[in-house]
């Protein structure tokens, strides 16, 4: 490739095929030339072969105009199937007298789209490659390796956890409630320290409009909780709320026969984990206010679900099991653990495709670093499976 010039270079069997290409172009355009010498007779059609610098390829055909000023032959505008550098096109001679046409003639020029290779603004394309190739990193088959990096690269979004995301086309939670006065709270005593801690994550949560202010009778109060790496996670004590929440009595998965299922011979196994699985879930327009939590900063509502409330389990479970629905006979969920299970690397691959594809169609995200896929033992549900 010499992208000075704008060339790229072929070589096979020592011989050398340069094409120039621009970038900025949307279509390339190829002379399609007669390969032998043709005779057409009087009021006759012919199809006649053609040769074009393209080895295989659906193009569109133009005849040229200026064989059209200089001979009578016909020629349509059409789509040429190219195999071989060859394809064919049909003549129509409408005189009387016999046409000859010579071997190399210009008949007319074909034209194919240029590839385009256009980048989501939204998707850190790097940091989500970056992600896929620690998750195939484990697979020693390097045609296999290649094979499921190209699946993983249909659905790279998924793999892109640099901003949340909030699922679409999927039934938002609901919060059903007694007909009771809304409960509300004083925020909780904290230390500035503690104040600054829940400022920075609550301004985060803003940016990422995971919540938003509220003018809501309802306040939960908030607290923060100490992670294993020392820093602080919000937690919303929703004990009112609740108290007065109809429950949803959508089933949870049996665990027990979950691990029966997978046991019954399967070779492969994959497991995809949700990047922070209740908060790509929406909530109800109407019912958010009832979400509202309140800190020393100020009053804050939940557009999407919280974790602490009475029926996110259930309703992230509901969520999941009717859009992986068609994927039943190869796929189980555990509220946002996915595990898919095949007998053979084509049929695994093929699964996977099939499970990336729905979560992409809702714009799900997925947790990389708790993914493994095409293992033959994994843990899952604090079991090992293989």
């Amino acid at each position: 490739i010499n992208t000075e010039e704008r060339t790229v270079s072929i070589r096979d069997d020592h011989k050398r095929t340069t094409l120039q290409f621009d970038v900025n172009k949307h279509c390339i355009n190829y002379p399609a030339r007669l390969i032998n010498h043709i005779r057409i007779p009087p009021k006759r059609t012919v199809s006649v072969p053609v040769s074009v610098a393209l080895s295989s390829a659906q193009v569109l055909f133009r005849p040229s105009f200026k064989l059209h000023q200089r001979s009578p032959i016909l020629m349509l505008n059409s789509s040429l199937n190219i195999h071989r550098h060859t394809s064919f096109i049909s003549l129509h001679n409408p005189t009387n007298e016999v046409r000859l046409l010579p071997k190399g003639i210009i008949l007319g020029t074909t034209t194919i789209p240029t590839l385009s290779f256009k980048k989501d603004p939204d998707i850190d394309y790097s940091f989500a490659q970056k992600n896929i190739c620690n998750l195939i990193q484990p697979i020693t088959n390097s045609a296999q390796k290649d094979k499921v990096r190209r699946v993983l690269d249909k659905h790279v979004k998924l793999f892109d956890t640099t901003k949340p995301t909030i699922v679409i086309n999927v039934k938002p939670h609901a919060i059903k409630t007694l007909d009771y006065p809304p409960p509300s709270s004083k925020p909780y005593y904290s230390t500035p320290a503690k104040q600054d801690a829940m400022y920075k994550i609550t301004q985060e949560l803003l940016q990422f409009e995971l919540i938003r202010p509220s003018y809501s009778p309802y306040a939960a109060p908030a607290l923060l909780v100490a992670k294993h790496d020392g820093t602080w996670r919000m937690v919303v004590d929703y004990k009112k709320l609740n108290n007065i929440t109809i429950k949803d009595n959508h089933p949870l998965p049996n665990m027990e026969q979950t691990i029966q299922v997978l046991g019954n011979g399967y070779q492969l196994f994959s497991k995809f984990d949700m990047k922070s699985g209740f908060w790509q879930i929406p909530i109800e327009e109407e019912d958010r206010h009832k979400t509202a939590f309140i800190t020393p900063e100020g009053l804050y509502e939940w557009n999407v679900l919280a974790q602490g409330l009475k029926n996110s389990p259930p309703s992230f479970q509901r969520v999941m099991t009717d859009i992986l629905s068609p994927c039943r006979q190869f796929a189980l969920v555990y509220i946002d653990d996915i595990v898919v299970y095949s007998r053979s690397f084509e049929e695994h691959l093929e699964h996977i495709h099939q499970v990336l594809s729905i979560l992409s169609q809702h714009n799900f995200q997925l947790n990389p670093s708790k993914c493994s896929i095409f293992r033959q033992q994994i843990d899952y549900l604090s079991h090992t499976i293989s």
